[in-house]
């Protein structure tokens, strides 16, 4: 019994082993990930609406500048004589400008409409087949092209319909020169992307044509 005693107290007087301490598998603060070679190899996207990576960014504004001018006074005066003069005035500017400025400096084209001596027109396209169109100017210039027509398109839609004539004449004259300058640009640009395929496919003949005959030389 006394036997028994004696182990019980060793037992008790054993010093214990030391717990091991816990291996802390995660912290609490988040894994930061570098970014800054991500960025590096990565080019940010920009804008095709941003003036700063515009090649001719006085172009681009132009190509607006007058549009915009013969819209907000057409909006301002509404059908009175003051509308109908300052619409026709902006918008022969600007259809002179867009005809033989902007349209050449942002997106390397022109178009000419000759009246012929038998009364008859004939369209005549030019364009600049080396010319590097920038994205920006040719973003600025068809958005202008396309977004005003279809607003004057509107304007003159309904006030058809209101039979409010003073403004159906105002959007009439605006019209007319905002889709005379879009189709002619539109007809130009096609006829520019078929030179360029003729050209491509002259280029590809003659390159087979001087291969298979160094080939038959050999």
């Amino acid at each position: 019994m006394e036997d028994d005693l004696h182990f019980k107290i060793q037992m008790q007087e054993m010093p214990s082993a030391p717990s091991k301490p816990l291996i802390q598998t995660s912290t609490d603060e988040p894994t930061k990930l570098s970014v800054a070679s991500t960025s590096e190899s990565i080019p940010l996207q920009t804008s095709n609406y941003d003036l700063n990576h515009a090649s001719h960014p006085k172009a681009c504004i132009f190509t607006f500048l007058f549009k915009a001018l013969a819209l907000i006074f057409y909006l301002i005066f509404g059908d009175s004589i003051w509308s109908f003069i300052l619409v026709i005035i902006f918008s022969a500017f600007d259809f002179w400008t867009v005809k033989n400025i902007t349209g050449r400096l942002l997106v390397g084209l022109k178009w000419e409409n000759i009246i012929l001596e038998d009364g008859s027109s004939k369209w005549e396209f030019y364009s600049m087949p080396n010319k590097q169109v920038n994205a920006v100017d040719k973003t600025f210039f068809w958005t202008a092209q396309l977004g005003f027509t279809l607003a004057w398109a509107i304007f003159t839609f309904s006030n058809m319909i209101s039979f409010t004539l003073m403004k159906f004449v105002i959007d009439v004259i605006g019209l007319s020169l905002c889709w005379t300058n879009l189709f002619g640009y539109y007809k130009c640009n096609g006829d520019h992307k078929k030179k360029m395929k003729d050209l491509q496919g002259d280029i590809t003949s003659k390159v087979v044509t001087q291969f298979v005959g160094q080939m038959m030389s050999k």
